[in-house]
């Protein structure tokens, strides 16, 4: 009995011990490159330290937008606080914890994120994200009394129908559990468990916490790091790796194949970390693709485009949701902070497409009954499709052409805005 109890002490030591060592230690640089990159920006964040006078909220588009420091060409300086495939409902809730952290409040709030995410309002619930039973969060009343009704099956929070289920390799997964399991980690890595708690109401919360409760367990957290830390070949750092970070910022060395990442995670993290100091926030998550891959993304893109052409959509909903816009605005308002929106380029067919078309001019409008506001433009938002690697990337010209034009023309017009707001206040 002794030595069970024995046994049973020292498992539970061993993960005390790997949880403070966790908990103490920079384990997060020897995650995946998403979760660190995740991380990389939520402990800025809680540093405290930022002081930007200008930050950008966005999404993984607008993350090739580089910021700047405040010198004798910079009036004001930005930075980049854009992140990959968070949703609509974070921005409200990221300049909130940006404040709260104690960051300097910024002198503006330059928003940068694509259509979807600005014009589709916050969208189905999480659990039902493609809003087959529901459109909007429930209370937990409703919600069980309508699970009582239908039936619990196999996933408590969402129904596995036909139309949802991916065979592969001799297996079935509801697809929303696999795009939840690709993307969820922005959520919970980004947020804290309170924080999570206050944001959300209902069922979602429900299914928002159920996600988040392991993740208070740092060795759970990071189990990809923990697992990483296993082999020496990741923790292998070349001492040039800065002047590889540098030297893999031109188009034609990511062109010739010569800037893949390191095999070290380690090594790979610390260039991620390196190129997003330098460049104020700015990470262009294309430039880590192989050639050939990028290759055959914009052949597929091509194809894609030509049958877009040939059969346009002219289905689309008239009238856009801009809650999200509305909402941010109101926080940004009470807290005495400029807001403006620069309306980021896209591939020509796309833009130029009907719908396109419609919700500019209904963004336009929409800005115009906010006249505290301003919408920026570059000086042309259709750029050709090859300077695309996917629908929503720019390639390494795309992202060189966007950060030129920003600079030189976008960010003039911002200074001047936040100029005269300075000088009216």
């Amino acid at each position: 009995m002794r030595s069970k109890f024995l046994g049973i002490g020292l498992a539970l030591l061993f993960f005390l011990v790997l949880e403070i060592t966790v908990r103490v230690t920079g384990i997060h640089y020897l995650e995946q490159p998403e979760i660190f990159f995740v991380n990389l920006k939520k402990n800025y964040v809680e540093s405290g330290t930022g002081d930007a006078d200008i930050l950008v909220l966005g999404d993984s588009r607008s993350m090739a937008l580089s910021g700047y420091s405040k010198d004798e060409n910079t009036e004001y300086s930005v930075y980049n606080h854009s992140l990959p495939a968070m949703g609509p409902k974070y921005y409200r809730f990221f300049l909130e914890k940006y404040l709260t952290k104690g960051n300097k409040k910024p002198k503006m709030v330059l928003f940068a994120a694509s259509p979807k995410l600005y014009a589709t309002g916050y969208g189905p619930p999480l659990y039902d994200p493609d809003a087959k039973v529901v459109k909007e969060n429930e209370s937990i009343p409703t919600y069980i009394n309508r699970r009582w009704n239908e039936g619990f099956e196999k996933n408590f929070f969402r129904t596995q129908t036909k139309s949802n289920v991916i065979r592969y390799s001799g297996k079935q997964e509801d697809a929303n559990q696999i795009l939840w399991e690709f993307f969820g980690h922005r959520y919970l890595h980004q947020f804290t468990f309170s924080e999570l708690s206050e944001q959300y109401t209902g069922v979602e919360r429900l299914f928002i916490l159920s996600k988040a409760t392991p993740l208070l367990y740092h060795s759970y957290r990071f189990h990809g790091a923990i697992r990483n830390a296993l082999s020496q070949s990741n923790w292998k750092v070349d001492k040039q790796y800065k002047k590889k970070s540098i030297f893999c910022e031109s188009c034609e060395n990511i062109e010739a194949g010569l800037c893949k990442p390191s095999s070290s995670q380690l090594e790979d993290n610390l260039t991620i970390e390196d190129q997003i100091n330098r460049n104020f926030g700015k990470y262009n998550i294309s430039n880590r693709l192989k050639p050939e891959l990028v290759l055959f993304s914009k052949q597929l893109i091509r194809k894609e485009l030509d049958e877009e052409l040939k059969h346009p959509n002219l289905n689309f909903d008239p009238n856009p949701d801009f809650v999200v816009l509305e909402d941010l605005i109101t926080y940004a308002k009470e807290k005495g902070i400029p807001f403006g929106m620069v309306y980021m380029p896209w591939m020509k067919e796309r833009q130029e497409s009907p719908e396109s078309k419609a919700l500019l001019s209904k963004l336009i409008i929409f800005f115009q009954n906010h006249p505290d506001t301003k919408l920026f433009f570059f000086p042309d938002s259709s750029y050709p499709a090859e300077r695309f690697v996917d629908n929503i990337h720019y390639d390494c010209r795309g992202e060189k052409r966007v950060n030129e034009e920003f600079r030189q023309f976008v960010l003039p017009q911002v200074f001047r805005f936040l100029s005269s707001k300075q000088k009216s206040n």
